[in-house]
């Protein structure tokens, strides 16, 4: 079904105001990814900014773009499960780093 140019007075427009400031700390984000990338400290501690970096584009794109406000109980067990995932990742990645850097 078409809406005219008018559209229905009574249908709620969509905001696209949250959208586009989640768009754009999406890709403030992704830029202190590359920022992180370039600087001269330690391997591991890179490792941690770009998981935390991560853990926060996947928090904006559920929140935002997923709509995963919508069902909190549901939201928050995704959250909890990247978190614990990317907690359990990061702990193996930096165990590798110091078995590696200490043969």
């Amino acid at each position: 079904m078409m809406v005219d140019a008018g559209g229905d007075p009574d249908t709620p427009r969509p905001r696209t105001g949250p959208l586009v400031a989640a768009f754009i700390a999406l890709v403030a984000l992704a830029s202190c990814e590359l920022w992180v990338i370039g600087l001269t400290a330690g391997r591991a501690a890179r490792i941690t900014a770009l998981a935390g970096l991560l853990m926060a584009k996947v928090g904006l794109v559920l929140a935002f773009f997923m709509r995963g406000r919508a069902n909190r109980r549901a939201s928050w067990l995704v959250l909890t499960a990247i978190g614990l995932a990317t907690g359990a990742a990061v702990v193996l990645m930096l165990d590798t780093v110091f078995r590696v850097t200490l043969l």
